[in-house]
């Protein structure tokens, strides 16, 4: 930042912008001793003791990239690095320019928290038909060692809100979590045809890969990352965590033990949204809390409890129904009406679920790009362009995830081009399953395509697509699976090379 010739560069442009009737007309008012006009020794014109920047040579640029973009300035918002310009410098429409500047700025963009709230009305996930048809999971992990578990792996059906604790540990591989879900689950209520879990569409898929694996069947199933998922589980989860607090010893390691007992008391319990406990409905009666050998079990009062099913079912799905409209409306409070993008439109994209080769988040863009929207995707999500770098990223994005980009509207303005975007390890958004291969003589790269189902994006125009075999170097596993399944089809690609 050269503060001295910037100023050296005002002095000159007075003389040369003396045709311009703004300054023309500011030069007559100092002339006239109007009070907030002055010129002073050094041959600056002064508005209110502020330098008088004419527009002319980019001088205006030159003053924002001083108190906006320089390390001393630090890349403030609107107010701060207005602030920081009118301690020196005025000129006609300063507040907008610096507002269009401060709006436009790419860096800015990338690395701030946005002060606004979610874009998107909130899309619930479809209410479950029969029990254990749909279910969420999740861990609760780094717990004190008890019996040699760490973890505790829950799984609640979304119809009943039954719920299972499974102790675990930490390490718990994809393998080893389709062991536990067949003997704790499956073994009582077979293979849901839905997963969802808050830790995105990488564990689901990777779970159920395991689970048919285990099962020696081939699976289909839909799940995913939903950014606007229940909460279901980390609400069972708070209230398990809540159960072991009072019942778990000083040492705190009896609380596996605990949770058969902490099942039980959850399962027998009145749920919040559906008013009645999760083991009513599933069994249409209340457990046992006490013996009574003297109650006759035949007797009408008995008969009183019987409960058809699907009439108890089909109610469960009116209270649900009801508690996710009540829901609704409250989180729509929070949210703010999804921006009407175009195909064309540049927007950032959140990093929150990109792995990257930069060492920390901490210090890494909370958004990349600008990309370009090339299509839409159902209500709530987008086809973005992206770069080489992040191929191995499924391109459909939720609009929770993005950002509109405001467009730069400061002529000579070149703003510095976007960090490198390299995609680390195993992408959040992938493969889930492999439905089918073909050759294809006219690429002449690779010849042999394969036909994925992408994760997380069931039910749109996206969830499948032909790629090339080249691209599949992070999905060997679910390519040797297919060929396993199909060994008459194309592939893999030793074989056609």
């Amino acid at each position: 930042m050269d503060d001295e010739q910037l100023q050296s560069d005002i002095r000159k442009a007075l003389d040369l912008d003396s045709r311009d009737p703004e300054l023309s007309a500011a030069l007559a008012a100092a002339h006239r001793g109007d009070s907030r006009w002055s010129r002073d020794e050094e041959g600056f014109l002064r508005f209110n003791g502020r330098i008088y920047v004419p527009d002319v040579l980019d001088l205006c640029l030159r003053v924002l990239r001083s108190r906006h973009d320089h390390p001393t300035a630090g890349h403030w918002g609107q107010n701060k690095t207005q602030a920081l310009v009118l301690r020196d410098y005025a000129w006609p429409g300063l507040r907008a320019y610096v507002r269009d500047y401060v709006k436009s700025c790419t860096q800015c963009a990338r690395v701030k928290t946005p002060r606004h709230l979610p874009y998107g009305t909130l899309k619930q996930l479809p209410i479950p038909e029969r029990p254990w048809n749909s279910i969420s999971m999740d861990l609760i992990e780094q717990l004190p060692s008890s019996g040699g578990y760490t973890a505790i792996l829950v799984a609640v059906d979304r119809l009943t809100k039954q719920a299972i604790f499974i102790p675990t540990h930490d390490t718990l591989t994809a393998s080893e979590l389709a062991d536990l879900f067949v003997m704790h689950v499956f073994s009582k209520h077979g293979v849901p045809s839905h997963v969802t879990s808050d830790r995105g569409s990488e564990f689901v898929s990777h779970f159920f890969r395991s689970l048919g694996k285990a099962l020696d069947m081939r699976l289909h199933f839909t799940s995913g990352y939903h950014p606007e998922g229940d909460g279901q589980t980390e609400r069972v989860n708070q209230t398990l965590e809540q159960y072991l607090r009072i019942y778990c010893n000083y040492q705190q390691d009896n609380w596996a033990r605990l949770l058969p007992l902490a099942e039980f008391a959850y399962n027998n319990a009145p749920n919040a949204t559906t008013g009645i406990s999760p083991f009513f409905a599933n069994k249409g009666y209340h457990p046992g809390l006490t013996v009574h050998p003297e109650r006759d079990l035949t007797s009408a009062r008995a008969r009183e409890f019987a409960v058809d099913l699907e009439e108890l079912h089909t109610e469960l799905r009116k209270q649900i129904a009801e508690a996710q409209a009540r829901y609704q409306v409250q989180a729509d409070k929070h949210r703010l009406p999804a921006p009407d993008f175009r195909i064309g439109d540049l927007v950032y994209l959140k990093a929150e679920h990109i792995r990257t080769t930069r060492p920390s988040k901490k210090l890494s863009e909370k958004f990349l790009g600008p990309f370009e929207i090339i299509a839409k995707v159902g209500t709530h999500s987008y086809t973005l362009r992206l770069p080489d770098s992040m191929r191995a990223i499924h391109p459909v994005f939720h609009i929770s995830q993005l950002e509109p980009a405001t467009p730069n509207v400061i002529p000579g303005r070149v703003q510095p081009p976007p960090p490198p975007v390299i995609v680390d390890g195993e992408p959040e958004y992938e493969i889930s399953e492999i439905l089918d291969s073909k050759l294809d003589r006219r690429w002449k790269t690779c010849k042999l395509l394969y036909l994925v189902r992408w994760a997380g994006y069931e039910g749109t125009d996206e969830e499948t697509s032909w790629i090339l075999a080249t691209e599949l170097g992070h999905a060997q596993e679910l390519v040797l699976d297919f060929h396993r399944t199909y060994p008459d089809k194309p592939g893999p690609l030793e074989k056609v090379a």
